[in-house]
């Protein structure tokens, strides 16, 4: 399988439309390319790793992808990865994750949210050591947010 996705880049301050192929259907090989030629390459077992990966490479060139799976607060979950990761969660500190927050890894996200690899990361960490905190249990927006999580929607209208 092969797909080809548009994806807004910002390299020197310039916004750019490029494209990236997605090929394979187990280790997932993505390919950025350019109106000059492959930018980068990266394979992994999901596309999330993969982009993750390409982004490392890229950083050092000033080239910023700006799309979803790019953001400083997403992740995949354990099922989501185990799939190729084509969805992600947007994170917040102080209220679970659910359907309303899926996104699109390739869909669009505004060039200030998006970050390094090293700030999603860190983001993460404490994102984890937040989920531990026994104030959540008592918050109860919290709660109103966790039991009404089924009425909402994903937001696929970004890809």
């Amino acid at each position: 399988m092969t797909e080809e996705i548009p994806i807004r880049v910002q390299k020197d301050d310039q916004k750019e439309q490029w494209k990236i192929l997605i090929e394979g259907e187990g280790p997932w090989t993505l390919r950025l390319e350019s109106d000059n030629g492959v930018e980068s390459t990266a394979s992994s077992d999901n596309i999330f790793e993969a982009l993750r990966s390409m982004r490392r490479e890229l950083s050092s060139r000033k080239i910023l992808l700006c799309c979803n799976g790019a953001r400083v607060n997403v992740r995949p979950s354990g099922l989501s990865a185990s799939h190729g990761a084509w969805m992600v969660y947007v994170l917040h500190m102080w209220r679970p994750a659910t359907v309303r927050d899926l996104v699109p890894v390739f869909g669009y996200a505004q060039p200030h949210k998006v970050s390094t690899v090293e700030e999603q990361d860190a983001y993460w960490e404490r994102h984890l050591k937040n989920r531990k905190n026994w104030l959540n249990f008592i918050n109860p927006v919290w709660w109103i947010y966790f039991l009404t999580s089924s009425w909402g929607k994903p937001k696929w209208n970004n890809f």
